[in-house]
């Protein structure tokens, strides 16, 4: 499976370059050794996925791109009675779209 930004665990992986709980210290880190491009962000927001943190897309008036993603590791969602979803947004965010064309033109770029 490739990365999906209609998937909110893919696009706040990418959007926020790696998933930090903001109920603790936990995150999902920067992996030095990988190329970072869709396949690693689709690989770190289904990872979180399987270990079941909650990713949810939010509202947010004071952010001008109109992205924003609560994100809690498993121990935290459980702490605030919240559980994973699989509801997926029917399209993408504008700047989740931007930011992955930008990164299959800079792929393409790479392998050309």
């Amino acid at each position: 499976m490739h990365f999906n930004p209609c998937d909110p665990y893919d696009a706040a992986a990418l959007y926020d370059m790696w998933l930090n709980c903001q109920g603790c210290p936990a995150t999902f880190d920067f992996e030095p050794s990988r190329p970072l491009g869709l396949d690693y962000y689709h690989d770190i927001g289904q990872r979180a996925k399987a270990e079941r943190w909650v990713v949810r897309e939010q509202d947010d008036p004071s952010d001008p791109l109109g992205v924003s993603y609560l994100v809690l590791c498993a121990c935290c969602g459980d702490r605030f009675g919240m559980v994973p979803e699989a509801a997926l947004r029917r399209a993408p965010a504008p700047v989740i779209a931007e930011i992955c064309s930008a990164l299959r033109d800079a792929e393409a770029g790479v392998a050309a």
